[in-house]
Parts: structure tokens; sequence; C-alpha cells
């Protein structure tokens, strides 16, 4: 009486056709949160330095006038630099949607042609 050995190359074959979308998945899901801290921290640093700058200001300064000129300098270049932020923030969004939307349409071809063959 003779054993069947099965066929352990379609197992990982069928395994890696499988589960690729889901690795695939994981890794963009990482490189999209990577963007994302690295995004939060620069403005975050940003804000930071703001505070910095306006306690030093407001120590620094000799009278009223002063002061509000330097605070209002300040916050101009804060708004500045966020709402450059805020685009970065849009195009960030963009570019992760477009890239989910690629792997959704590669996801959903592969599930489609894993249908055709075993039907």
């Amino acid at each position: 009486m003779s054993q069947q050995i099965p066929d352990f190359n379609a197992i990982l074959t069928f395994q890696k056709r499988a589960m690729g979308p889901f690795v695939e998945l994981g890794q963009l899901y990482v490189r999209s949160y990577e963007r994302a801290a690295r995004e939060g921290y620069a403005a975050f640093g940003e804000a930071v330095e703001f505070s910095i700058a306006a306690a030093k200001a407001a120590v620094g300064a000799k009278d009223p006038a002063e002061l509000a000129q330097k605070q209002a300098q300040l916050a101009s270049e804060f708004v500045s630099k966020q709402t450059s932020r805020t685009h970065d923030w849009v195009k960030l969004a963009q570019t992760t949607q477009a890239d989910y939307a690629k792997w959704f349409e590669a996801a959903n071809e592969e599930l489609t042609a894993a249908t055709r063959q075993s039907a």
C-alpha cells in the first residue's frame, strides 16, 4: 500500500497567492503610518518652536509695542508654515488614498483570477 505524498509546492503557491495581498496591505499600512507620523512630528515641532519663540519675545521685549510687533511676526510665520503643512497633509491623504485604491484593484483582480481558475 503506497501513501500519496502531498504536493507542498502547490500548497506554498496557494498560500503565497492567498496571503500575498494581505502582506502588501500590511506594508502599505506601515508606509502610510510612517508618513503620517513624520508629518505630525514636523507639525508638532513647529508648534513647539513657535511657543519657545513667543516666550523669548515676551521676556525680551522692551515695551508693549515691540512685543506686539514681534508676536504678530511670529504668528504670521507660524500660520504660513501650518498652511503649508495643511497642503502637505492633503497631498499625503491623496497619495494614501490612491495607494489603497491600487491595492484594492490588484487584490480584486487576483481574487477574480483565482475564482475563474477554481471554477
